[in-house]
């Protein structure tokens, strides 16, 4: 079960992400979660599963933070346009901020990871990095199972 989820969890390199997240002033990053929570959800039990609603609605607000962002770059720094452009980019960080915290604890559940253990998803990393740091976790995972699986593989020859 931990391998499988890892490698549907898989997707690309964190510098990828992080690269593609820039340029796209974060939408890329709200699609990369769509995507990880519908293989989250797959894992969970009804009860655990991360909400659709919310999922559309940090997509909903990563189109709105970009459509303000190119608007306040013709308009005055005081305009209401720039205020609110401000206000939907701290909300789009938090709904980030937030999905990373679910996705961490379903994670942390699923992999029946203990803290202090390799397979823990930290708090703190999660609250500074949420998409970045998830997609770095999984990678990581990923990584050394297959390793634990080379040794395995070389002990048996």
């Amino acid at each position: 079960m931990k391998k499988q989820i890892l490698t549907e969890l898989e997707s690309q390199s964190t510098w990828k992400l992080f690269g593609l997240s820039l340029v796209t002033f974060f939408v890329y990053a709200a699609h990369y979660i769509k995507r990880q929570t519908k293989v989250i959800n797959a894992n969970c039990e009804s009860r655990d599963k991360i909400s659709d609603g919310f999922i559309v609605f940090i997509l909903l607000i990563s189109y709105l933070s970009l459509a303000l962002f190119i608007a306040s770059l013709f308009v005055d720094e005081t305009h209401p346009i720039a205020r609110v452009s401000n206000f939907v980019d701290r909300l789009s960080h938090l709904c980030y901020m937030v999905w990373g915290f679910k996705a961490r604890d379903r994670m942390n559940t699923i992999l029946s990871s203990e803290k202090k253990t390799k397979n823990w998803f930290h708090g703190l990393w999660t609250f500074l990095f949420s998409p970045l740091y998830f997609n770095f976790k999984v990678n990581k995972l990923i990584e050394e199972a297959e390793q634990v699986g080379a040794g395995d593989a070389e002990e048996a020859v």
